[in-house]
């Protein structure tokens, strides 16, 4: 028996592009390896960050969100006899931009809306919770993970009560370069709060497969998804791919 609920594994919802400056591959290429694994709808996801003092940018603008739905209406229409496209965004929440994130949500039509939270403000400039950079792995270790995870599962909280959201991505991503995690027992009430939270507000829980790249199962662990499943919480899949060789990656671990 598998340990994960029922999860539909026939769309992946959490594909990114070039056009974020840290994944490789057109548009197109995303869709034709959709197609290839045989799935029947995807989600292309892109980065919105406001805010930030962070170099270099790895999220979209307005007008780079404008090119990504240019190219993403061309794709819907050339293989809609194929696959569903939809254009949705990955929402990092930072509790300081609040408006200027709402503004670039209503100026975009986003089918789908996830909501992460991808840095740490350390009073100077923002730490990337989820990078391979050297020198922010090492600045955060100094903070203390206790510290991070406990901001950084406050802010989860924070984002699913200001922002109306579809779901919330890889749930337990963060300083997953940081060897020796472990959640304490204000982490999981903390955890439980925004699971209910999220019960409440009818927001799926998005497992992300590209958990199994780094340890033996998806974001989030499967002890969270037990829980979640037993809150009745909604789930949904993405391979949060970066390349489009990474489409679909894992899925078939999760049956």
């Amino acid at each position: 028996m598998s340990e994960f609920p029922r999860i539909d594994i026939n769309g992946d919802h959490h594909i990114h592009t070039h056009l974020c400056n840290h994944a490789s591959g057109a548009m197109e290429a995303y869709v034709l390896a959709a197609i290839k694994k045989g799935l029947q709808t995807m989600t292309f996801l892109e980065h919105l960050e406001c805010g930030l003092v962070y170099s270099p940018q790895i999220w979209l603008t307005p007008e780079l969100f404008t090119e990504y739905f240019r190219t993403g209406q061309d794709l819907k229409t050339k293989y809609a006899g194929q696959i569903s496209v939809r254009m949705g965004v990955e929402i990092g929440w930072n509790p300081f931009a609040h408006k200027e994130i709402e503004k670039t949500l209503a100026s975009f039509p986003f089918e789908h809306r996830g909501i992460s939270c991808h840095f740490y403000f350390d009073g100077e400039q923002h730490l990337n919770l989820l990078s391979r950079r050297e020198d922010h792995i090492q600045a955060l270790a100094a903070i203390g993970p206790e510290k991070i995870l406990t901001a950084y599962f406050r802010n989860l909280i924070d984002a699913c009560t200001k922002l109306t959201c579809d779901k919330l991505c890889h749930l337990d991503a963060a300083l997953r370069h940081l060897p020796d995690i472990a959640l304490t027992q204000q982490h999981w009430e903390l955890i439980t709060e925004l699971l209910e939270l999220m019960r409440a507000k009818d927001i799926a829980l998005e497992v992300n497969t590209s958990g199994y790249e780094l340890r033996p199962h998806p974001y989030p662990a499967p002890e969270i998804i037990k829980l979640a499943a037993e809150k009745e919480l909604s789930f949904i899949v993405g391979s949060d791919a970066h390349r489009p060789e990474q489409v679909g990656r894992y899925f078939e671990r999760l049956t």
